[in-house]
């Protein structure tokens, strides 16, 4: 797996752990706080904690964390 690593958005910083299967587990403020995925349609979605299925949801701050994820790994 790989290491963690740290991106900016909107002047808040976020560290992401990159997990099995292209799920990124989203640190903010030191604390878990939420785990994303991009599916195929190369959108990002949330993933709910308690079904553990992806939440078909228009959210910003996903799609903003998920292109610069993106960008780290070279995928623009």
């Amino acid at each position: 797996m790989e290491e963690s690593f740290f991106i900016k958005v909107n002047g808040i910083i976020y560290e992401v752990i990159p997990e099995e299967e292209g799920t990124f587990t989203i640190f903010k403020f030191d604390a878990e706080y939420m785990q994303i995925l991009r599916n195929r349609n190369k959108k990002w979605m949330r993933i709910d904690y308690k079904t553990d299925e992806p939440i078909l949801e228009e959210n910003k701050e996903v799609e903003d964390v998920g292109r610069l994820i993106d960008r780290y790994f070279g995928r623009e």
